[in-house]
């Protein structure tokens, strides 16, 4: 049985970064560059005004003016201009060498004159290649694309940048007293909670699912519906453990994959399956819903960070406001971690049993807890936003 942390090894010896490509830009925010991406101009291109007002010849001071004019953005640059005149200019308009700006606020027109009260001030245009030179580098390969990166790509004209893409996920969820979640479960039934939750972290992780649905513990039945699936990654819930209805182990291998690890030791989550086909990954995750959440943030989100191309979360330290009784595998326990005095501090959510989800709300975070009783300084997981 595999601790954690070498379930952690195998995971990054057998996955890694999706075959990269070309997207469009409304796509790819989440993912990440696979190459860098240069600017392939100067930014900007062109002198350009960065305000509303009048262009005068470099050194005019306060005066009148005579308007020569105007010039707006899209149209040839403004310049040269005589002197003794001005042109009127908007934010954006292109402009030439030797020109100076005043703003319209510090103006006055009267009868095809300008009356300037005050001369140019510093900083109102926006030097060609003031930015970046052309074949800079603008962002680096491996770069997460946010909203911002996308402005900019836009800008060089990236309309189709090559990234990581988002890994798919096909997930198929086993039991028969499993009911749909807007049904009354009939006596022995339960509602099947670990489809939503699983829909819910495979979103916040930046993947996608592309394929769900819920079947018994038959395995023909099983094997049926996920035969010529291409997601990336393949979760099957229930059936993990060694049962005589526990079948999973039995539909990947039918399936092809290779199962690398079937035990952990950890708690909750001891019975998970890990495998492999051919670039594919499936998990087999235990069938309480607590240990779907442990599992998923221990394991699962590692493969889907790994295949998207990013780092996977490390452990930081934090002081616990108290630390659960140990237990002879490591506990994995959700916690709500929160910055406070220039440290992390970690709360222990209650949780009673696997199947316990009432404490989970509120848990950013896994609070690592060791086989020995101590009150050191511990280590979490942190999958969440930090309260602050």
């Amino acid at each position: 049985m595999l601790t954690v942390r070498e379930l952690w090894e195998l995971i990054d010896q057998r996955v890694g970064p999706l075959t990269p490509r070309t997207l469009t830009l409304t796509e790819t925010v989440g993912c990440r560059l696979a190459e860098a991406v240069v600017a392939d101009t100067d930014l900007p291109a062109f002198h350009r005004s960065s305000i509303d007002g009048f262009a005068v010849r470099a050194g005019s001071g306060p005066g009148i003016y005579r308007l020569a004019g105007e010039i707006r953005p899209g149209m040839p640059a403004c310049g040269p201009v005589e002197e003794g005149s001005a042109v009127r200019i908007f934010t954006g308009t292109a402009l030439s060498d030797g020109l100076e700006l005043v703003m319209v606020e510090d103006a006055e027109v009267r009868d095809g004159e300008v009356l300037l009260h005050k001369a140019s001030e510093a900083g109102l245009i926006r030097r060609r290649a003031s930015q970046a030179r052309a074949g800079d580098v603008l962002i680096a390969a491996g770069s997460e694309i946010t909203p911002g990166a996308v402005a900019l790509l836009a800008t060089v004209g990236k309309a189709c940048p090559l990234v990581i893409p988002r890994p798919t996920v096909a997930h198929l969820s086993t039991g028969g007293e499993l009911v749909d979640v807007d049904r009354e479960p009939p006596p022995g039934f339960i509602r099947d909670s670990n489809s939503s939750l699983l829909k819910a972290m495979i979103r916040e992780a930046g993947a996608e699912r592309v394929f769900h649905r819920r079947v018994s513990e038959d395995i023909d039945e099983a094997v049926s519906a996920l035969e010529g699936l291409a997601a990336d990654v393949l979760l099957i819930s229930g059936g993990a453990s060694v049962g005589a209805y526990d079948g999973t182990a039995e539909i990947l291998r039918r399936l092809g994959f290779t199962i690398h690890s079937s035990r952990v030791r950890s708690r909750p989550g001891k019975p998970l399956i890990f495998a492999t086909r051919e670039g594919r990954v499936a998990f087999g995750l235990p069938g309480n819903p607590l240990s779907h959440f442990v599992c998923f943030h221990l394991f699962v989100r590692r493969a889907l960070d790994r295949l998207a191309g990013r780092p996977p979360k490390t452990l930081v330290e934090v002081y616990p406001d108290e630390m659960p009784e140990p237990d002879p595998r490591e506990t994995w326990w959700p916690a709500r971690v929160r910055a406070e005095g220039g440290m992390l501090r970690a709360r222990p959510l209650p949780w009673t049993d696997s199947s316990d989800l009432t404490g989970l709300p509120p848990a950013n975070a896994l609070l690592r807890v060791g086989t020995e009783k101590t009150n050191a300084l511990s280590e979490v997981l942190i999958f969440g936003t930090l309260e602050s």
